[in-house]
């Protein structure tokens, strides 16, 4: 997609972080913007400020995991203006917990249906019109450095990014088999300063009702206490979002923005073609 200005751009998690980042890096690149998140006030807030900016922008409440909520968000966003041209698969929230602990199952599953089964969803709900119509289009699916590089105590989180990864590159792949008019890309940061680390504030009431989890704001883990650290300490949403705009325009699959993360991934596959078993790491 060489020229964005009067195209449509598609945002899930839209109304903070790397979402709307994105909203106002693809609003100055003259595109219409469609928001779709969660949260509902905070959601209001994002539309005023980028309206203000002199974005055209419409938006609604909107959980991924739901995909009859999914549907309904591919319409509006037609309806709302016309083509979809530009789909961030973007939502996502962090937990995790140790495997062998069958009582956070249900955090498990919340987490992997909005990180995984919410982009399956919107690349299931939107992929087929934006063939269909022919005009230059892309989709960018938010994965992670967590999709090459598996952290422990985050195994829900490291399993979704993997599969985004996964699911990223088979896109890209069936849509050049099939000649399709949509290029692919998979954005894959490491720490970004966003609020990801706090995403326990959406979790569902009986979720932590049942399992008597403490209420968000409450005296971290250590486990939690160093990813909000590294988390704090990271790149801004700003970068990320002139690197997805760079990846669009230049049709680039991979969006790495943390270059000292390449190596990282070179080791993990010297390793797996060497057959040496994974090893903890530095990072707790």
């Amino acid at each position: 997609m060489h020229d964005l200005n009067g195209r449509t751009a598609v945002i899930t998690g839209a109304a903070s972080g790397i979402g709307l980042a994105l909203a106002h890096r693809l609003g100055a690149a003259g595109m219409n913007l469609v928001l779709g998140d969660l949260e509902r006030s905070t959601l209001d807030a994002a539309v005023a400020e980028l309206t203000d900016a002199g974005f055209p922008v419409a938006a609604t409440e909107l959980d991924v995991s739901d995909l009859d909520q999914v549907i309904a968000f591919e319409s509006f966003s037609r309806e709302s203006f016309g083509n979809v041209h530009l789909l961030c698969n973007n939502a996502g929230v962090g937990a995790g917990g140790p495997v062998h602990d069958l009582n956070n199952l249900d955090l498990w599953k919340w987490t992997i249906d909005i990180d995984l089964w919410g982009v399956i969803y919107g690349c299931k709900v939107f992929l087929s019109n934006m063939i269909d119509h022919g005009e230059a289009a892309h989709v960018v699916n938010t994965a992670s450095m967590a999709g090459h590089l598996s952290i422990p105590m985050m195994g829900p989180y490291s399993i979704a990014k993997y599969g985004v990864v996964a699911l990223s590159e088979t896109m890209s792949k069936e849509m050049q088999m099939l000649k399709t008019n949509v290029g692919v890309s998979v954005l894959c940061p490491a720490f970004v300063d966003t609020n990801i680390a706090t995403s326990d504030r959406n979790l569902p009431t009986e979720i932590r009702a049942a399992h008597n989890m403490p209420s968000p704001g409450s005296m971290p883990s250590r486990t939690q206490s160093k990813i909000e650290q590294l988390v704090a300490a990271g790149i801004p949403t700003s970068d990320v979002a002139d690197a997805v705009h760079d990846a669009v325009i230049e049709d680039r699959f991979w969006i790495l923005t943390h270059p000292e993360t390449r190596q990282e991934v070179t080791d993990r596959a010297q390793q797996i073609v060497e057959g040496i078993n994974p090893t903890l790491g530095g990072l707790f």
